[in-house]
Order: structure tokens, then sequence, then C-alpha cells
């Protein structure tokens, strides 16, 4: 029976160990070396341990970012090369000449242009870029083909509006290995570390010839380190040069190669490497970056001459930067092809053929904000609509709303306004500040978003934090609070006659802005003229604590006094609040949810959800939000705003101007179908201005709806079903006869149209009626043939809808008197 083996016992070993004292002593000294050996691994490793998991190889630590609105070309678009090429270039794309188009370039002829779209990310994802080629007949896109293939539409690359950078302003735009051609991988590692694949995170020869080139200088001169090593130090350490610093690299670099493969190292590696930065601060990292940075595309379009030449700043970025030293970069850049060949990574041919490519050289500028206040404000609505509390090197990936060409154009007009006003002497100790908000009614996004004249000077965000008297602007209110007690319609009189009130333990005599009192006079006309006195009459008639809750139903979140100067706007509101206020009328009576991100993804490319989904609310009859806009109709036309008439915006219009006492606040809101644009114009202190919202707001509204709008299409205000219409006498306020002057076609309400005739004995002067008459014979003129002569006056109201009466046939010249 074979023996089992058995154990020694611990009395065993002990005799053991005292009849053999060097046995003992040998023990003891592996035990020790282990201990200290173990010791110095914990000690170097310790205060990584936790974060060895994460050496830079995903998207998780870089900025996130915030996109604009991606613009659309399709098939019968009324647009020119040039001005697709100026959209292009916005995006930093450049014109080329040559025959290969490279991805972020385009090529304009006289009736085509060709572009290769860069790799751009999209709410999908990340994209690859085409080639388009859009063809030109008269002005109009008459062909797409989108990688050869006809397509009825195709979309641009969204801009980038804002990056929103950690405390160390760190831009980086993350590359995935699989992503990037062989040449590119095989130009960095030619530069930096050609046995990458083979060793175990360290490289015993570089060592070596490091140590020996140290000895002899006296100091550390040369570390010797593997990309792995490099990848610890831009990680882990710091660029301390020394011997324990250097031992405790060597030891996590051995530590990362057994936890991570080598692909996800040297995708760490390429999105950590330092390549440059701007003059404000801003450091570029990675691989993806500077391709952008320094080339304009992505790093998975790289040219090999390209890739050669990034791999070749690794050394020294600001001394090979192929725009601060052209030559410098060249010659490096030759040196990391010519490694490269020896190393039989690319032919005799290819070598020649890269070493002969000039520096070419397309930088787009990382970090600008086109749209900041709007920027700052999306930091606010990401919090609370979806949750993230912090932006700064998320990864997250914002879509917005916002429209650049639309932000470039109201910037404009709010500068050149302003410096027009600032030469009429208006500038004075606190300059003219400016705010202006377009929209979409019917979706609430956020198209255009100005802040102030200049966030450098002032961050102030005068769109959503400043809050100001809205002067005329709150009328529209009290007219639909009238509407809606059922009292009102456009055609009741009011009185337009001197009022005293009683105000804080004194007497309020609120005047009109002309001094003067017409006596009765239509809600309409009341309405249309911005008459002061009649419109507190109808606010104080229908409730102030009514006109009150209208305005909060509407989109106005400010406390509202219910006092007599409610009526004249005289609370605190926003622009941005205007904005609902106006948009709930657009939209007939439904409010919008307004809002500047249509959507967000996580790092892992999902979709972030929101916390409450926000949807239109109806807060009017539709009704209602028809008969007010056809009387803000009015105003555009005859009223305080017919300067908008001025520019060529093609209707309807309609709006309201607002200018507060002294005329602190000078405002106009004004929209049609399918945009409501607010502006809002005064100084900071405030001051008065001595300008009203007709001279100061309404010129910036015109010009840029006027660029906004270029091209657009006419749209008319839906009619509701149930209106009654009704030819009435604009001075009465009933059924008009064939003396009136002044007649109008008036909507109603059900059960509202009047039924007397008009009782007012017109006798005007023969030289009013001749002016009457030149006035009625030009509208019937326009109306007979503006669809002749495609012009915008009397096309932009609905059949039926409110307005001059449309006759049918030409008014006869009034006989003249007797002599």
């Amino acid at each position: 029976m074979p023996t089992r083996f058995r154990i020694p016992r611990l009395a065993a070993i002990r005799r053991l160990l005292r009849t053999h004292p060097r046995l003992r002593r040998t023990l003891i000294g592996i035990a020790a070396v282990c201990v200290l050996f173990l010791g110095v691994v914990v000690w170097l490793l310790f205060p990584y341990l936790r974060t060895l998991g994460d050496i830079g190889a995903g998207p998780e630590s870089s900025p996130s970012r915030l996109y604009g609105e991606a613009a659309e070309i399709r098939v019968g678009d009324e647009i020119e090369p040039s001005d697709l090429a100026s959209e292009l270039q916005a995006l930093s794309y450049r014109s080329f000449d040559g025959e290969a188009l490279p991805a972020g370039r385009y090529r304009e002829g006289d009736d085509a242009l060709a572009v290769h779209l860069r790799r751009h990310m999209t709410p999908r994802g990340w994209v690859a870029g085409d080639l388009l080629l859009v063809q030109f007949k008269r002005e109009k896109i008459v062909e797409i083909r989108d990688g050869g293939q006809p397509v009825e539409r195709a979309e641009l690359e969204a801009p980038v509006l804002a990056t929103y950078y950690g405390d160390e302003g760190r831009e980086k735009w993350p590359v995935r290995v699989a992503d990037l051609p062989e040449p590119v991988v095989r130009a960095v590692l030619a530069a930096e570390d050609d046995s990458f694949y083979w060793h175990p995170g360290v490289s015993p020869t570089g060592i070596l010839r490091a140590l020996f080139v140290n000895l002899r200088q006296g100091e550390v001169k040369q570390g010797g380190s593997t990309l792995t090593q490099q990848l610890v130090k831009n990680v882990f350490l710091t660029s301390e040069r020394s011997v324990f610093r250097k031992i405790r690299e060597a030891f996590i670099a051995v530590a990362v190669e057994v936890q991570h493969s080598k692909k996800s190292i040297l995708q760490g590696y390429l999105n950590g490497i330092y390549l440059g930065g701007t003059g404000g601060g801003i450091q570029y990292y990675g691989l993806g970056t500077a391709a952008r940075a320094y080339f304009g595309k992505d790093a998975s379009e790289l040219t090999l001459p390209e890739a050669a030449t990034l791999a070749g700043m690794i050394k020294s970025p600001g001394f090979y930067s192929p725009l601060a030293h052209p030559d410098h970069a060249r010659q490096r850049r030759d040196d990391v092809l010519r490694r490269m060949a020896e190393l039989g990574w690319i032919d005799a041919a290819t070598l020649q053929s890269a070493l002969a490519m000039p520096i070419e050289t397309a930088p787009i500028r990382l970090g600008d904000r086109p749209a900041p206040h709007f920027a700052d404000a999306m930091t606010t609505e990401a919090r609370e609509r979806f949750g993230l509390r912090r932006l700064g090197d998320r990864a997250y990936q914002l879509f917005s709303t916002l429209r650049l060409r639309d932000q470039a154009l109201a910037r404009q007009a709010v500068i050149d306004t302003l410096r027009n006003l600032d030469r009429q002497g208006r500038r004075g100790d606190d300059p003219l500040e400016a705010a202006l908000i377009s929209v979409d009614p019917r979706t609430g996004a956020i198209l255009a978003y100005v802040g102030g004249r200049n966030f450098a000077t002032s961050e102030f965000d005068r769109v959503s934090q400043a809050h100001r008297q809205a002067g005329s602007c709150f009328k529209p209110i009290v007219f639909v609070a009238a509407l809606e007690s059922g009292k009102f319609s456009p055609a009741s009189i009011l009185q337009d006659e001197p009022l005293e009130l009683k105000a804080g333990g004194s007497l309020w005599t609120p005047k009109n802005a002309d001094g003067e009192f017409h006596g009765d006079i239509t809600a309409r006309t009341a309405l249309e003229g911005s008459r002061n006195v009649p419109l507190i009459r109808l606010g104080m008639a229908v409730g102030l604590d009514k006109v009150a809750a209208t305005a909060h139903r509407m989109g106005i979140d400010a406390d509202l006094d219910p006092v007599p100067a409610l009526a004249l706007g005289a609370s605190a509101v926003t622009p941005r609040e205007v904005a609902v206020v106006y948009s709930t009328l657009a939209n007939g009576g439904l409010r919008p949810a307004l809002h500047g991100l249509a959507g967000v993804l996580a790092p892992d490319g999902k979709p972030v959800p929101e916390l409450k989904p926000k949807a239109p609310e109806r807060v009017l009859d539709a009704k209602i939000a028809y008969i007010t806009t056809t009387v803000l109709e009015g105003v555009v036309e005859r009223g305080t705003a017919r300067g908008v008439r001025r520019y060529s915006i093609p209707g309807p219009l309609a709006g309201k101007t607002g200018t507060t006492n002294e005329a602190r606040d000078s405002w106009f809101a004004g929209y049609r179908p399918d945009r409501v644009t607010v502006v809002w114009v005064g100084r900071d202190n405030p001051g008065s201005t001595n300008l009203s919202g007709a001279r100061a707001a309404l010129p910036i509204w015109g010009r840029y709806m006027e660029g906004a709008l270029d091209g657009a299409e006419r749209e008319k205000f839906p009619e509701p079903p149930g209106l009654e219409h009704a030819v009435i006498c604009r001075d009465s306020g009933l059924l008009a006869r064939p003396i009136c002057p002044s007649r109008i076609d008036e909507v109603f309400l059900p059960g509202q149209k009047p039924t007397q005739v008009c009782n007012l004995n017109h006798e005007p002067r023969f030289e009013e009626t001749q002016h009457a008459f030149g006035q009625r014979l030009g509208d019937w003129l326009k109306r007979k043939f503006s669809g002749l002569f495609g012009g915008d006056e009397g096309k932009g109201r609905p059949e039926g809808a409110p307005g001059e009466a449309p006759p049918s046939e030409p008014p006869k010249p009034p006989e003249a008197p007797p002599p």
C-alpha cells in the first residue's frame, strides 16, 4: 500500500528551522524581499488603482458641444451658388480648385457647386461626409446628387455654436482607432513608438539608451518612454523629470498593459496627446482636435502628409506647428515619412509623392461662440429639461433649434441699428443695449437669440433676464381679455376723453402720447393708434384681475399688480415672455413651449430623455386670437407700426410697438403665421433714450425679418370657422352706409355683429372727400392688380378678413360743391 504524502506539522517546521539556522535566514530574507517588493508596488500604484480603468480611450472626458440647426437644401429652392458658398464658408469650408475634392472643401461654378462634407455629428450620431453636387438654373436648385445618387433634399453639417469646457479649457474631438486610416496610425507610431505592438509597456533598449545619455549629461535629458509610458504620464502623472517619477511611470505602464488591450491604449494616447492651442487659453488635445484645428477636417479624412505633420508635432507642438513654423513642420514631417519608409510601412513611390506635397493648412477657430447669450441660456435649459447639472468635460451633444444664418442676420441688425443711433447722438454715458428673440410659434423653437450688443463687454442676457416695462406691447392682452368677456368687439365704442384716477392717495391723469383726445372711437382704432386712455378704460371695464390672469395664461410669468397702469404695460417683463404672448396669438390661441434644445445625446450616443416634456397648451379660443391678430394687422397697415411697410417682408404681418415713460424702453413685437420676433432697445441703468418703439426697435425688427424671410412664401393667418363679418363705419362702429367716408370689413364673434346702421351725419369738406376718394381708388387698384405684379400690398389678408372693405367696382369721384 503506497504511503500518502503528509503536510508537515507546524512543530516539525519549527524543529527544522531551529536545527538549520542558514535555511531560516534564507527564508526570512526571501520574505523580506517579497514584502519590500510588494510595498514598493503598492506605493507606486496605490494612488492610481481606482483610475487605472480610465485611460481616456472613450469620449467621456471631452467637452460637451452645442450645435445649431443643420441647414437643408432642396430641389426647387431659390438660391444662387454664391449664397450656398457663403453658407459653407460660415461652416469653415474653404474653396478648392484642384482635381480631387478633399473633405471640408467646395468648388463653385457658374451653375453648379460641389462640396465634400466632413464627417460630422447629427442627432442620429456620427455620419460620414458625402460628396454633394448641386446644379442650378436661373437662381434655383434643379438637381442634387449625394454620392452620385439623385436626391430631393440634402442636409449640410450642423454648426457648432458653443463648446462647454472644464476648468482647464481642453478642446477634444475623440477618435476611434477603428475609424482611422492605417497610414494615420502608422505615422504616429513611426514618430513615437514603432515597437508599440511588441513591448510590455516599457522598452528596455529605450531605457538603456536614455540612461546612457542622462549619465553623460549629468541630468535627465531623455526619457526613453514608450507610447504607453507617455499615456501614463499624460493621464496619471506630471511632467516632472525625476528618477522616482520615471520608476513609477514604468510600473504603471506595465499595469496598464496588463489591464487594457493595445487598441485601447493607442486610442487613449491618440485622444490625450497635447498638440498646441489658441492664445485664448483653449488647449488642443488629441489627434481629432488637431485635424480640425490645423486642416479643417475629421481625423478619419487626413491624408498621409497631413497625418505625418500632426505626428511630427507631438515632439514639440509649438516648434513644429504648421501655422507658426511651416518650415520646421515640413522638415519634421519629412523625417516621419522617411522613418515610415525605413520600417517598410510605405513604398518609395508613396514616400516621394508625400515628400513633394506642400503643407496646406485650413484652420478652424475652435471654441468660437456665434450665439454666446444663447449658449449660456441653454445650460439652464439642459439642467431644467434634461437634468444635466454640469456640461463641462461631460461629452454631451446638445442639438439646438437656432439657425446660424438667422443668428448672423439678427446680430448684424442689432449692431447696425444701434451704431446708427449712436451716430445720431443717442449713445450717452450709458450706451444703448438691445435684445432680440425670434421663434417659430407653431413649435416654440427659438431661431435667433441676441442678448446684447457685445457679449465681451456684458454677459448679461437681456432676452431672459432683463425685466423691463412692456409699454404698449401689453395692450393686446387687454384687448384679448375684453373679447373674452363677451361684452366688447373691435367695433365697440370707447371714450378717448380726459380721465382722473386715484393712485396712492393722489390723482393720476393719464394722457395719450400725442396729448390729444379724440372722443368716441372704436376699440380697433384705439389699439391701432395705441391710445392710452381708452385702453385704460377698457381694462378697468373688463377687470384688471382678469387682465392679469389673461397675461399669465398667455405666457407672462412675472407678478402683475392689478392697477390701472397695468393696461399700459407698467409691469416688468422679459422679451422672452413677450415672445410667448405673441406666439400664442400667432398660433391661434395655442401657447407653445419656447425651447432652444431639440434633443441631447449622452456620451454613449443614446438620447437623454426629457424630465418633463412640454407640449403646446390651448389658452385662448382660436376665434379670439384671430380677431386680435386682425387688429394688430391694422397696427402695421395704418397704426403705429406702419413703418414696417418700408421693408420687403412677405406678409401678412401683425404687431405692436411699445414705448414706456420717458422712452426708457422701446419695443416692437411682430409676427406672421410662421415667425414671431420681439425686439427691445433701452439702457441698462435704465435711463431715457428719447426713442419710441417705432424709431429704435422696429428698424432692428425690419432689417432682421427682411433678411430672414427673404424668398419665403406668403402665409395667411388661418381663419377659424364660426366668425361673422360685416362692413362697418370706422367712426361709429355701426353698419356702414354708402356715405360713410371710412369703412372696414370687420370680424366678430358669433352674435356680436352690429345690427344698427350708422347714424352719424357725415358732411366732410370737399377736399377731405377728394383725399378719401384717392385713398379708396388706390386701395382698389392695388387689390385689383396686385396679383399681376407680384407685389406684397393687398395680398396679406385672407378673403373676408378685416381691413378696408374691398369694393367690387372702382369708387366714384365726389361731386364738387356749387360755387
